[in-house]
């Protein structure tokens, strides 16, 4: 016969909860066994980056994609549900670099990098509790290009983030100045002030010191991205993205922003 939930045996108030005991338990184990499961990711993912041949990629992809699927329902069923949340969102994009192999390049092997890093760092003692207590996150994606803006809030949709969409970097610097943000995604290149102009000014703002920035734009050469580092952006994605690789960038340096600065 079952047990009713949340009382002992003689079903008295008060008396130990064994499912909740158990849970506890599932919890334990899940989160000492992650660190081997991401070490087995980083090991796949690094043969993946090794592959000489395209070919060569799809068992190490296949490999990580198995993995991380495996994880989403493990994390789900042990209730660590931003684990499950960062994870669900990589499986997709796994899921699409496995069956689409033309879309691997060093933006999307990074970005895989960078979520499979903030696994592990969400198993630092702390990390979890703190995440638990926030509020929902907002996102503001500048951009004067309509099809664009459009596919960056699209974007961030399918992580669950709502965005705030501004054409004109000016009414956007109004907006930082009286509010504060999870994230703000940049376009570089707009009419009166440029993303990079526009990243420095807001560093300026007191609640806008350590707000994570992207810039999302079509010049991908190098010094692009110095300039997106010494104006004091975060990371650099270019056009044309994956949906599902700017809502993983997004969705990690939402739930980073989150936590305490010593466990980023």
């Amino acid at each position: 016969l079952f047990k009713g939930s949340g009382q002992g045996q003689q079903g008295l108030p008060g008396a130990s909860d064994p499912d909740a005991a158990f849970h506890a338990d599932l919890r334990r184990s899940f989160l000492q066994s992650l660190p081997g499961t991401l070490g087995a990711m980083r090991a796949s993912l690094q043969g993946a980056i090794k592959a000489e041949e395209p070919t060569a990629r799809n068992q190490p992809l296949h490999d990580l994609y198995r993995r991380a699927h495996a994880l989403t329902g493990n994390a789900g069923v042990a209730g660590v549900l931003h684990i499950a949340r960062v994870s669900d969102a990589l499986e997709a994009l796994l899921k699409e670099l496995y069956e689409k192999p033309r879309n691997i390049n060093a933006s999307t092997l990074r970005t895989v990098a960078l979520a499979i890093d903030f696994l592990g760092t969400l198993t630092e003692p702390g990390a979890l509790p703190h995440l638990r207590e926030t509020s929902p996150p907002r996102v503001l994606v500048v951009d004067d290009e309509t099809i664009s803006r459009r596919a960056v809030v699209y974007a961030l949709h399918k992580a669950a983030l709502k965005s705030v969409e501004v054409e004109d970097p000016a009414a956007a610097y109004d907006l930082l100045a009286e509010n504060r943000y999870d994230l703000v995604v940049l376009d570089i290149d707009m009419p009166g002030m440029s993303g990079f102009e526009l990243c420095t000014k807001l560093r300026a703002l007191p609640a806008h010191k350590k707000t994570p920035v992207v810039f999302v734009t079509s010049l991908s050469d190098f010094e692009s991205r110095a300039n997106s580092s010494m104006s004091g952006g975060n990371d650099f994605i270019g056009k044309p993205f994956l949906f599902i690789e700017l809502a993983v960038k997004a969705l990690v340096y939402v739930l980073r922003g989150r936590l305490p600065a010593a466990a980023r």
